[in-house]
């Protein structure tokens, strides 16, 4: 049974002035293209960025609307516009993906037990912090002890005797510590090593921003040995499931959100037989296919009049953004 995976929308602080969605925003009532294309979004996490049409609605762009319980006509328009930008693109006439481009800021995941990792992680930390409060305590308590001066001369030899036993044992603790402590890698080195990891991933964009984020992993006690073994099995999950270039995480973006802490999915996709007969009964619709387009006659709930009316207006709202 695959193990459950968590994702989640990051926006960045200016996403509300990137170009696209000002540029969705421009026409009337462009603050609900701006919303369709965040609940687009949102809804194709769990498919790794995929929507598809399993032919319950007339056409792509109703089946979408009818989900996010949103008008046909506003969605028809967020779908030509992202198609016309080439932020999103169809791998076949049943499915659409954002690009990397979308979705390389934006969407994160983690798995299960990737969670659970870093919920330990931060009550070890927790832990580690609260004893060393607690030492840096009795080391202040030990300081501030007052020694009477005039102790009997046979008590203050057993004090210096006590507190030369205490410094041989300090000494000895300290080249111990020394001696066991762990090496510290120059930049160098650490250069040379992720270099060596740089070289296995798929996809190297983002190098310097994954260099950064590699060194933080390595502070953080992450080995190299863990990291490559994550590379590998992102690339045997590529090659399983025939993803395409433009799909692939940007090199920044997998070290970013500790791409090998996820799990990975070894098994080729698979089609439901249902869906399967659905779709050869309802194709996509020439709009989807070709953004500006007329639709050929269908069986829609719309008249021949109001989709042409439709199309029009959206043809027009494309032509004032482009």
């Amino acid at each position: 049974m695959t193990e459950k995976r968590y994702f989640w929308i990051k926006l960045q602080m200016d996403f509300w002035k990137s170009p696209v969605v000002k540029m969705l925003r421009k026409p009337s009532g462009g603050d609900t293209y701006a919303v369709i294309y965040l609940e687009m979004i949102l809804l194709s996490l769990e498919n790794n960025g995929y929507i598809y049409y399993s032919g319950v609605g007339d056409s792509f762009a109703e089946e979408i609307a009818l989900v996010l319980d949103e008008e046909t006509i506003n969605v028809e328009f967020v779908l030509a516009f992202l198609k016309q930008k080439r932020l999103i693109e169809f791998s076949d006439d049943t499915s659409f993906k954002f690009t990397e481009d979308v979705t390389a800021d934006l969407v994160g995941s983690e798995s299960a037990s990737a969670r659970r990792v870093r919920a330990y992680r931060k009550r070890q930390k927790t832990i580690a912090n609260e004893q060393k409060a607690l030492q840096c305590n009795t080391d202040e308590t030990n300081r501030n002890l007052d020694i009477d001066k005039d102790k009997e001369k046979d008590i203050d030899n057993n004090i210096r005797s006590f507190s030369d036993e205490n410094d041989q044992v300090s000494s000895e603790k300290s080249v111990s510590e020394e001696h066991h402590s762990v090496h510290k890698p120059t930049k160098k080195e650490l250069d040379e090593r992720f270099e060596s990891l740089w070289a296995l991933y798929p996809r190297k964009v983002g190098k310097q921003k994954a260099r950064k984020y590699y060194e933080r992993a390595v502070k953080n006690g992450t080995s190299d040995e863990i990291i490559k073994n994550g590379i590998e099995n992102y690339n045997k999950e590529i090659q399983v499931q025939g993803t395409q270039t433009n799909f692939i995480q940007h090199g920044a973006t997998w070290f970013g959100n500790a791409g090998w802490e996820n799990e990975y999915n070894f098994e080729p996709p698979k089609r439901n037989s249902n869906q399967r007969q659905l779709i050869q009964k309802e194709k996509l619709p020439d709009w989807a296919k070709n953004a500006g387009k007329k639709q050929q006659p269908s069986n829609s709930i719309m008249s021949r009049a109001e989709k042409a009316k439709a199309e029009a207006e959206i043809d027009e709202m494309l032509r004032r953004l482009s």
